[in-house]
């Protein structure tokens, strides 16, 4: 795998620099919140989005222990950009035949969204899938029945396309 200039993935917790979707669906978490740290599951209704969010939205449980996630929803153009359906299966499933590093960046993502109870961004390539060439934003949003324990997490990843290089 050569690694030249390619940007290392990275995240970052309560975000303020966010690109137009995924500040559109942090505004719409933060209005579900009702005073509440969190909103619950409930809550959120995908179809009171603009249509142009359905297919880059996602839900994942947190699974005992915040040991692993389970993919719950993922929209058709998240599948169709990883060439893969991983609704249902978990992160230590979809990713075990992967590269360890995208694992652990996946499941500290998730995890930070759990212990901070907060939005998290996170920001990188779909190297995993053999795409270098396509960066994305995923912004992770807790979820929570009981307002204290995060259950379920919500999301929205934008998609930012360069030209493969050559070569």
């Amino acid at each position: 795998m050569a690694t030249g200039a390619r940007k290392p993935p990275s995240l970052t917790v309560d975000p303020d620099n966010l690109a137009s979707p995924l500040r559109e669906i942090r505004d719409y978490w933060a209005s579900k919140s009702g005073g509440r740290a969190m909103p619950r599951r409930a809550d959120i209704d995908p179809l009171e989005l603009p249509p142009q969010h359905m297919p880059y939205l996602s839900i994942i449980e947190v699974l005992p222990d915040t040991d692993d996630f389970r993919f719950r929803l993922l929209g058709t153009g998240i599948t169709e950009r990883l060439g893969r359906d991983s609704t249902g299966r978990t992160v230590r499933e979809v990713y075990a035949a992967t590269d360890r590093e995208t694992r652990d960046w996946m499941l500290e993502t998730y995890q930070a969204v759990v212990t901070r109870k907060r939005p998290v961004l996170k920001r990188g390539t779909l190297r995993m899938v053999q795409k270098d060439f396509v960066d994305f934003e995923a912004l992770h949003l807790p979820l929570s029945e009981d307002g204290e324990h995060v259950s379920m997490l919500f999301g929205r990843t934008h998609f930012l396309e360069r030209k493969p290089r050559k070569g």
